[in-house]
């Protein structure tokens, strides 16, 4: 509750500004098509980016309004990047190259960049990656897109698919922007986070928004990570899992409690959507609010006010 508190008083609005900074960025693109396919991005996508700046909470106060300008400009990026690799189009690369420049500077600004410079890049380029290949499988390659997880190192514990997912989340370079902000990290921290988030926290966000698109998707005829699952028992089964081992994997991290709060709330983000209450998708819903805890619903409560 205190994280929610402090995202909500001190994180949320920061995020608005910025929000509208690349608003007013989008709607100055010149070619029409282009700005119409950045301005449905941000349109579309801004609670994805209101959500992953959670992070921003694990930031220490003075150099936590730069961490926030690194997470919203990377966070837009990536799903402006999302949303034209859904519809097979082109972007405007001045828009891209100022977001991305945005992120770049802001991440060097921050005290222990240094430190966690070279697993921030891993995690940006993965989840590029991953990105681009689930893509290509909703083109029928899904052959490669197998391929293309079974060469990331994650426990044999993960199915391929999972790990695929895990990789093509933004939040394991969310979490190492958070640390970068943190004078006290170092490079063996900064491993230590990605190897929390990565699979399994990334996987899971990815299923979850995978779960609330499902029938939007199968009517598309769209990838879905959720479809690779034998039935709606067997995906509540291995996402349980996958939350079990996210809070697992959080335990030997600093500040530990203030990852597994956010944890909780991707979790709630997710639940709170009226689509997490199909038929399909119920019993997962169920089995996840009971393992996530009791703070996990004034999250979903919240999450639903936001939405509306």
């Amino acid at each position: 509750m205190a994280a929610l508190a402090l995202y909500k008083g001190r994180v949320l609005p920061r995020v608005e500004r910025e929000l509208e900074r690349w608003r007013d960025a989008a709607a100055a693109i010149a070619d029409p098509a282009l700005r119409a396919e950045a301005q449905a991005a941000l349109e579309e996508k801004a609670l994805n980016v209101e959500a992953t700046a959670v992070f921003a909470t694990l930031a220490p106060r003075p150099t936590r309004p730069t961490a926030v300008r690194a997470m919203v400009a990377l966070q837009v990026a990536v799903d402006y990047l999302d949303t034209l690799g859904e519809r097979g189009a082109d972007g405007d690369s001045e828009y891209l190259d100022r977001l991305f420049d945005a992120y770049r500077d802001s991440v060097r600004r921050l005290p222990s960049q240094a430190a966690v410079a070279t697993v921030l890049e891993r995690a940006v380029g993965r989840c590029g990656e991953g990105q681009a290949v689930t893509h290509a499988a909703e083109h029928r390659d899904r052959a490669g897109l197998e391929a293309w997880a079974l060469t990331q190192e994650a426990p044999p514990v993960y199915r391929w698919w999972e790990v695929a997912a895990g990789a093509s989340s933004s939040v394991a370079a969310h979490a190492l922007i958070a640390a970068a902000a943190d004078p006290g990290t170092a490079a063996a921290e900064a491993e230590r986070i990605d190897a929390a988030y990565f699979p399994s926290i990334g996987a899971l966000t990815v299923l979850l928004d995978d779960l609330i698109d499902r029938d939007e998707d199968a009517v598309a005829g769209a990838h879905n990570y959720i479809a690779y699952y034998d039935g709606n028992e067997h995906a509540a089964a291995r996402l349980d899992l996958i939350a079990h081992l996210a809070r697992s994997g959080l335990a030997g991290l600093r500040r530990s409690r203030r990852h597994a709060a956010i944890l909780t709330g991707v979790a709630g983000f997710y639940l709170s959507d009226a689509a997490a209450e199909s038929d399909y998708a119920q019993a997962i819903r169920e089995r996840l609010l009971r393992s996530a805890g009791p703070a996990v619903r004034p999250i979903v409560a919240f999450m639903r006010h936001q939405r509306r």
